[in-house]
């Protein structure tokens, strides 16, 4: 490889010859300096021009301004793969922008490939290449994980984290800008690498989701796990969008969802980023369920972990039987056999006390079990006086680890870098030790969680976009709108349209009382602010006196508006209310979204979203993940909700969106109501993007309230 750019002054030259000394894979590194004869002792050519012979990669830290000279002066030398250290240039304004530009040029002219630019490098252990800009610690093991960041500083604490908890890398690369060579091709050459298992991401974006797709989806197929971290929840605060569903999933949300549709396992942070893999790494197919089993040598421990294990849905089921006998004959009197199961301090006395109790659960528990923590193991810090006798110990271990068809997992009590004999011990013995309680239960709850999504991943997907079906003339009206939905599947509760107050007072009494208005407008999308709903109006002589009123009233405010009269529409009594959209989002494409309706959708944000198409029998699964689940199962006596009819409602909002054709940004019901058997939109909201010359029309079905709590009822778009 050539160093371009090496200086004396520069930290990153002696970081990077530093990994190149313990590169057994690389057999020359050439310095390239126009302006010094020898750099840190080695001898320096003054440009790629003068190379001597081959060189099979070009590792860049000149300053912006010269770097695409640099690469240009190495394509004419033959070299065809560049790494470029230097920052300053797509993250830094138009200038920037521009050479960036000129690079990616550089490289598809010549059919070259370039890692960066601002990127850290990589370190290849499986390879034995290490070309990396920032500190590598001493005694980082190589395993079978592949790791991917579009963050080069982060990407020193990942190497430590993995040297600290004895996680073995195979290659970690950092992406950075992403001229040419992007997070998703690197995802795709791990998912082909053969010494690679589990593959570990940090997302900052995706550039070209499609691609994305289909890489994941190749893992997926072949089972190796993939887990993510995609930085930017913020977004869902500074997202503007029209509707609620937009706002509630904005493009963190929305990545999400896609990530788990793809079986890759999303985490919150980098150390569970690293325990999930290391977990994968054991246990390629995840964990068949939550029902775990708990040994531990600490009280307060086995009170943690089942602290920790409830919110995440994992249950201890009790020990019982023969297990629960077995394990009383084992154990110490003072022991009380319950799970999780304490084996007291008495296990300094009785080390063999944990392989024990983890051997009879593993005997007789294998059907109720699905995963065992096992805490009570001592990693120690130095072979001390009787080094043979600890080998013997961890021997056993690995033995009982290997032997129960129950998974077994190792779990420390909190977070710490294992020693060096620790680290010594765990890698002859294959071991993969979970660090603290927090990182260990999410990791167990992530793979989980791979289990359950990977199915879903393979499933026949079909088609994943919105067809081209829409109706001309633009944006439809509340009239056809309304029977868009009912052709969709979508019930509507009966609406009845005045342009007098006499035709109201007729409506009303035709839909029997109590009853709601709502001014029918495209010019008005919040029809509440501007006093165009009235609710729960329960004799002519109301229905008149609002309906001359609420014409007042927007004659006064809003002078210029089209009026298409009042809909007339039935008062619901109260019911649960649910949100329900579809949002195209302009990257990975329409997601359909339930979640809490009314006030409860800005409150608590209880969404849940899956890329389209969804499944009409996958849809009672969505709902159950919602908090309000419980409502629609009957709670405290009340009637439960008809699923079949929800589910098929919800799955006809996926009809509407695709009726509604491309220009669809967004269409939100906001409630869909629900109550026993009877399912209705009682309100519409569809964003389309406006056609070059035409402004934003709104369309509402018309829809009745319900008396429960409700967001902003009657607004249309």
């Amino acid at each position: 490889m050539a160093l371009i750019g090496a200086s004396e002054s520069s930290g990153w030259t002696g970081m990077v010859l530093a990994g190149t000394e313990l590169s057994e894979g690389l057999d020359e590194v050439h310095l390239v300096n126009p302006r010094r004869a020898t750099v840190h002792g080695r001898r320096t050519i003054p440009s790629p021009e003068a190379l001597d012979g081959p060189v099979d990669l070009a590792f860049v830290m000149t300053g912006p301004d010269r770097v695409a000279d640099t690469v240009e002066q190495s394509l004419a030398a033959g070299i065809r793969d560049f790494v470029v250290l230097s920052a300053g240039l797509g993250e830094s304004g138009p200038q920037g922008r521009a050479r960036q530009r000129r690079l990616a040029e550089l490289c598809a002219a010549r059919s070259a490939r370039l890692l960066g630019p601002n990127v850290s490098g990589f370190v290849n252990l499986a390879g034995g290449v290490r070309l990396f800009g920032l500190p590598v610690p001493d005694g980082l093991p190589a395993g079978r994980i592949g790791v991917v960041m579009q963050s080069g500083g982060l990407a020193t604490h990942v190497l430590s984290l993995a040297r600290n908890w004895g996680t073995g890398i195979s290659l970690l690369v950092t992406t950075g800008n992403e001229a040419v060579i992007t997070a998703t091709d690197a995802l795709d050459h791990l998912v082909e690498d053969e010494n690679t298992d589990v593959i570990a991401l940090f997302l900052e974006s995706v550039r070209d989701p499609d691609a994305f797709r289909r890489a994941a989806l190749k893992a997926a197929e072949r089972g190796k796990p993939v887990v993510a971290l995609h930085a930017g929840s913020s977004s869902l605060g500074r997202e503007a969008a029209f509707s609620h569903t937009g706002a509630l999933v904005g493009d963190h949300a929305r990545t999400l969802s896609e990530l788990e549709d793809l079986a890759v396992v999303p985490v919150n942070s980098l150390e569970d980023l690293m325990a999930t893999a290391a977990l994968l790494g054991h246990r390629p197919r995840g964990l068949r369920g939550r029902r775990l089993a708990v040994v531990a040598a600490s009280g307060g421990a086995c009170e943690l972990i089942a602290d920790a294990a409830e919110p995440l849905g994992f249950t201890l089921p009790p020990f019982t039987g023969p297990l629960a006998r077995s394990l009383t004959e084992e154990m110490p009197s003072m022991t009380e056999v319950r799970n999780p199961l304490d084996v007291t301090g008495f296990v300094v006395k009785a080390a063999d006390l944990p392989f024990s109790a983890t051997r009879l659960v593993a005997e007789h528990g294998a059907d109720d079990y699905d995963a065992l923590i096992l805490q009570s193991v001592v990693l120690p810090t130095a072979p001390g006086p009787d080094e043979d006798a600890v080998r013997a110990r961890f021997k056993r271990l690995a033995d009982t680890v290997a032997d129960s068809p129950v998974p077994v997992v190792l779990q420390t009590g909190a977070v710490f870098a294992l020693s060096p004999f620790a680290l010594e011990l765990v890698r002859e013995h294959d071991l993969t030790v979970m660090p603290g309680i927090a990182a260990g239960m999410t990791a167990l709850d992530r793979a989980a969680r791979y289990a359950e999504l990977r199915p879903r991943a393979l499933r026949d997907r079909g088609r994943n976009a919105l067809p081209a079906t829409p109706e001309p003339g633009g944006a439809p009206g509340a009239a056809s709108l309304t029977v868009l939905l009912e052709r969709c599947g979508v019930p509507v509760p009966p609406g009845r349209t005045a342009r007098t107050a006499d035709e109201a007072v007729a409506a009303a009494v035709e839909l029997g009382f109590p009853v709601v208005l709502k001014v029918n407008s495209q010019d008005i999308p919040h029809k509440s602010d501007v006093g165009g709903v009235v609710l729960d109006l329960r004799d002519a002589a109301a229905v008149r006196c609002a309906f001359d009123r609420m014409l007042a009233e927007i004659a006064r405010r809003l002078p210029t508006a089209r009026l298409d009269g009042v809909l007339v529409v039935p008062m619901r009594p109260a019911g649960v209310e649910l949100l329900v959209g579809v949002v195209n989002d302009p990257a990975w494409g329409p997601f359909l979204t339930v979640g809490s309706g009314g006030v409860l959708a800005e409150l608590f944000e209880d969404v849940v979203a899956r890329p389209l198409p969804v499944p009409e029998k996958d849809i009672p699964a969505m709902l159950s993940e919602l908090r309000i689940w419980p409502l629609l199962t009957g709670y405290r006596g009340s009637a439960p909700a008809d699923l079949a009819a929800v589910a098929a409602a919800v799955h006809g909002v996926q009809r509407l969106a695709a009726e509604l054709g491309p220009d669809l940004r967004a269409v939100e019901i906001n409630p869909l109501w629900v109550r026993g058997a009877k399912v209705e939109a009682l309100d519409l909201l569809v964003d389309l993007a406006p056609r070059p010359g035409q402004r934003p029309e709104a369309g509402l079905a018309g829809g009745a309230p319900s008396d429960a709590p409700s967001r902003d009822e009657g607004d249309g778009l």
